[in-house]
């Protein structure tokens, strides 16, 4: 049940990323749309554990690649975000 995770509890701030990321402000922005994506792209019925899993998997997947800045606008965040959970399915 989507519903019963806060996504609040794994959203960053620009400090969390800032021994990454020079521009630190960007990646918190960037990670945390990736967050709210994913968030809406996963089924409404999809296990808490499951979904709990999937969003602490994006830290270790995107907080420190230096992607993280890279992205130009929303869509490429979406494209991350929809491969990121075709390999999780595989």
């Amino acid at each position: 049940m989507k519903e019963l995770v806060s996504i609040h509890e794994f959203l960053v701030l620009p400090e969390d990323l800032s021994d990454w990321h020079q521009d630190s402000e960007l990646a918190a922005d960037n990670y945390n749309v990736a967050i709210h994506l994913l968030y809406q792209q996963v089924e409404d019925d999809i296990e808490t554990e499951t979904l709990s899993s999937l969003l602490e998997q994006v830290w270790y997947a995107l907080a420190a690649d230096e992607y993280l800045t890279e992205f130009e606008d929303e869509n490429e965040i979406m494209v991350w975000v929809e491969q990121f959970l075709s390999q999780q399915e595989s």
